[in-house]
């Protein structure tokens, strides 16, 4: 009798593709116990509607019964009557898992933020593992969010409420997030940002140990995929700022697999853009540009403009490097409004940035020096020393190309003591010597600045947008 009421594909299409499987109940509860009771004619519903095969058995495996549908399926008539009432427990806690809710708070997250925020930063910490007002999910999420919104215009900032976030959810218990399962996937969340945030800063050895807290933690979760997919981002962006590239282009693929999996075409595109950015930098740009013209169209630029840009900024480094100034032009200059949009003011800084290296190979050089002295000051006030060291060669490179000694020579002797807090190495910093008495000697002072820029690279990729 149960089955006589199968679920809808409109039902099946709606559980499926939320994250959150935030829906009605009744219908929930159909949708888990006829997968999970290997219903035929739902299976084949489910082909029609395209969630056949091996694409359902991936999205839908359900860990609290330690077993997919497939293998459910695979049980004998005789014995899966024997476990009938154990696979609709799996359901029931499935279910329970994925519609449960946080518990109601009485303090908003803004003012526990205004609140932890006056105090130092011992009495903090004590706080968030010790006053429970703090550990609950509603609080971590809000300083994940804040501390995204932040990743553009303050990196500091963004690291130190992403802190906070890791903190408050480890201080978090079952019953505040309705479930060990969810909270699991919070703490996969907040230690996944936090790993997220380390790289933004360029700390990579505890961005991985992060991330690697992080994915102990999926393990144990809910098994929501758009989370899953999330984290597999995060991997390949510390991977490509490791110079692991073929590792990186494969988490990426991993991830966009999901998200084509679940039918989330813009999520897609990050991925593509993720896979795009590794293999520019592992020096295939042919590769990453047909990457990017592919993702650019999937993009939901009112949903996310930050991807967006993003792409396009990408996209323009991939022409520069490709020696087609006027194509990397072009788009720079389609894209203009698009940085525009953005207030954060470190967008804005490395527009100039590229705008410049444009201008510069376009033979437009004291306009390029313009744009480049700009940019460089923007990160020399903010701390940002490896930009400052990238931006002071590109600089260079103008001035050779003017035959302005002066310049220069002032410019590397400002530039030294940057070198020199990067820890370059004696080689690196000779060469940077070497170079202040080359202005007449084009050939072989390009070729210096290249190597330079080469020991640079290997430091870091913080010039990314993404």
């Amino acid at each position: 009798m149960l089955f006589e009421i199968h679920p809808t594909p409109e039902e099946f299409e709606f559980f499926l593709r939320s994250s959150s499987r935030q829906v009605e109940t009744g219908s929930s509860s159909r949708v888990v116990r006829h997968l999970l009771a290997n219903c035929k004619a739902c299976r084949e519903s489910l082909v029609e509607i395209g969630w056949g095969g091996e694409r359902l058995d991936r999205l839908f495996h359900l860990p609290w019964s330690g077993a997919s549908p497939v293998e459910v399926a695979a049980v004998p008539a005789a014995a899966n009557a024997i476990s009938y009432d154990r696979a609709f427990a799996a359901a029931n806690q499935a279910l329970a898992d994925f519609l449960a809710s946080d518990q109601p708070v009485e303090t908003s997250p803004q003012e526990l933020l205004a609140e932890i925020a006056a105090l130092s930063a011992d009495e903090q910490v004590h706080a968030l593992q010790q006053d429970k007002r703090f550990a609950v999910p509603q609080f971590v999420r809000f300083l994940i969010d804040q501390s995204h919104a932040a990743r553009y215009e303050d990196p500091e900032k963004m690291l130190y409420l992403a802190d906070l976030a890791r903190y408050a959810a480890e201080a978090c218990a079952p019953e505040s997030t309705g479930s060990a399962a969810r909270l699991a996937d919070l703490r996969t969340r907040a230690w996944g940002h936090f790993g997220n945030s380390l790289r933004v800063r360029g700390q990579l050895a505890e961005a991985q140990q992060a991330l690697a807290t992080a994915e102990s933690y999926c393990k144990t979760g809910t098994g929501d995929p758009l989370l899953r997919a999330r984290l597999l981002e995060q991997r390949a962006s510390l991977c490509y700022f490791q110079r692991h590239f073929e590792p990186a282009m494969e988490l990426a693929d991993e991830a966009g697999a999901i998200y084509r999996e679940i039918g989330d075409t813009h999520r897609l595109a990050s991925s593509l853009v993720h896979k795009a950015i590794a293999c520019l930098y592992g020096g295939d740009a042919e590769q990453a540009v047909r990457i990017l013209n592919g993702a650019i169209p999937m993009i939901d630029q009112e949903d996310d403009p930050h991807l967006l840009l993003a792409a396009c900024h990408n996209l323009i480094r991939c022409y520069i490097d490709l020696d087609k100034p006027e194509q990397a032009l072009s788009l720079y200059f389609k894209s203009r409004d698009l940085y525009k949009e953005f207030k954060d003011t470190l967008i804005l800084m490395r527009a100039s940035w590229q705008e410049g290296q444009l201008l510069r190979e376009l033979g437009h050089l004291r306009a390029a020096e313009t744009s480049l002295l700009r940019a460089r000051k923007g990160f020399l006030q903010r701390g940002l020393v490896y930009e400052v060291a990238v931006v002071s060669l590109d600089l260079s490179t103008v001035y050779v190309k003017l035959s302005d000694a002066e310049k220069l020579r002032h410019t590397v002797a400002e530039t030294m003591p940057i070198f020199r807090s990067l820890r370059v190495g004696r080689d690196a910093l000779a060469s940077l010597l070497q170079l202040q008495q080359m202005a007449d000697q084009e050939h072989q002072a390009l070729a210096l600045i290249q190597l330079l820029s080469e020991r640079l690279q290997k430091l870091s990729h913080r010039h990314l947008l993404k």
